[in-house]
C-alpha cells in the first residue's frame, strides 16, 4: 500500500505524455483520489487516470471523475467485514469507495483466523449477489462482477480512436493487470516481476521497476530524440 512512483518514473512519464502522439494512462485498483496522492508533485492533467479496476475514469486535462457508485451489497459486506477486523488492527481496510481491499500482510499468524470469518462472510454475499472477490498476495478484493481494468482499454479506444500506425502498449506487475493484456490482443502486453510458471496474457517480460524505468526511457529516446 506504500508504493510510491519515484521521481525519476515521474520524470520520464511526463516527458513522454508531452508528445503529441502519446497517450498515457495510469491503471489501478486504488481509487482515482488515492493514486492522484501517490502522483504528487506530478502534474496530473499530462494522462488518463483509471481508477477502482476501471471503475473510475478521469481523461487527460479534465477536472471531473467519471465513475459508477457503490452497490449497497459492496457497502453490506464491507461493513460486516470492518466489524470483525476491528479487534485486530493488523488488518487494514482500504476503502475505494465502489470497492475494498482487506489487507493482511502486517498480520501474524495467530491472526488469520480472522480470514476463515472474512470469507464465510464473502461466500455468503456471493451466492446472493453480483460480486467478484481477488485473492492476491496478503490482500483480498471485492469489486463488482463483469468490471475490471480490461475496460480502461475500450474507455480509451473509444475517447480518442484508433489512429494508423498507433499500438496500445500494457505494461503491468498484478493479477489484476491480466485483464489489460487480455483486452490488448493486437498490442503489446508486458508483465514485470519475476512469475517463473505463471500463465499469462503477456508476450514480453521486464524482471523489476528498473527495467520498467530503462523501457520507458529507451521509448522516449526513440520516439522524442
Amino acid at each position: 500500500m506504500d508504493a510510491r512512483p519515484s521521481g525519476r518514473i515521474r520524470k520520464v512519464l511526463s516527458e513522454l505524455a508531452g508528445h503529441p502522439k502519446i497517450i498515457i494512462t495510469i491503471v489501478s485498483g486504488r481509487d482515482i483520489k488515492s493514486l492522484l496522492e501517490l502522483f504528487g508533485g506530478f502534474d496530473t492533467s499530462q494522462v488518463n487516470w483509471s481508477g477502482a479496476h476501471g471503475m473510475q475514469m478521469r481523461f487527460c486535462g479534465s477536472d471531473s471523475t467519471l465513475f459508477e457508485k457503490a452497490p449497497p451489497e459492496i457497502i453490506s459486506v464491507k461493513n460486516e467485514i470492518n466489524d470483525i477486523i476491528g479487534p485486530y488492527p493488523c488488518f487494514n481496510l482500504e476503502d475505494k469507495k465502489i470497492a475494498f481491499a482487506l489487507h493482511y500482510r502486517k498480520c501474524p499468524q495467530k491472526f488469520l483466523f480472522v480470514l476463515d470469518r472474512a470469507e464465510e462472510i464473502l461466500n455468503r454475499h456471493m451466492t446472493v449477489n453480483n460480486l467478484e472477490v481477488l485473492k492476491m498476495k496478503k490482500v483480498i478484493e471485492v469489486k463488482p462482477a463483469g468490471v475490471s481494468k480490461g475496460d480502461t482499454v475500450g474507455a480509451v479506444l473509444a475517447k480518442y480512436g484508433c489512429q494508423d500506425g498507433s499500438i496500445n502498449i500494457c505494461i503491468g506487475d498484478d493479477l489484476t493487470d491480466e485483464y489489460l493484456f487480455m483486452a490488448n490482443p493486437e498490442g503489446i502486453n508486458i508483465k514485470v516481476g519475476k512469475h517463473k510458471g505463471l500463465h499469462t496474457a503477456a508476450g514480453y517480460f521486464l524482471k523489476g521497476v528498473s527495467d520498467v524505468y530503462w523501457f520507458l526511457t529507451l521509448l522516449r529516446s526513440k520516439i522524442i530524440s
